[in-house]
């Protein structure tokens, strides 16, 4: 019995594949935030666009 836990213990496999699932999870939240970040940054930039076009006067034409 204790040579059964000993080689699950040492096996590797299930470590790396755990190693591997924690930083693919790592990268998507970091890659998450960066997205939202830019997502409200463009929102912003947008907005004012759209408030510098909006206060532009038109000339109507008689």
């Amino acid at each position: 019995m204790f040579t059964a836990l000993k080689k699950l213990a040492l096996e590797e496999k299930g470590s790396t594949f755990i190693e591997s699932g924690l930083w693919i999870a790592i990268v998507v939240l970091v890659m998450a935030t960066a997205g939202y970040n830019l997502a409200n940054t463009m929102k912003d930039k947008f907005t004012g666009i759209s408030d510098t076009v909006n206060s532009i006067s038109i000339p109507t034409i008689r």
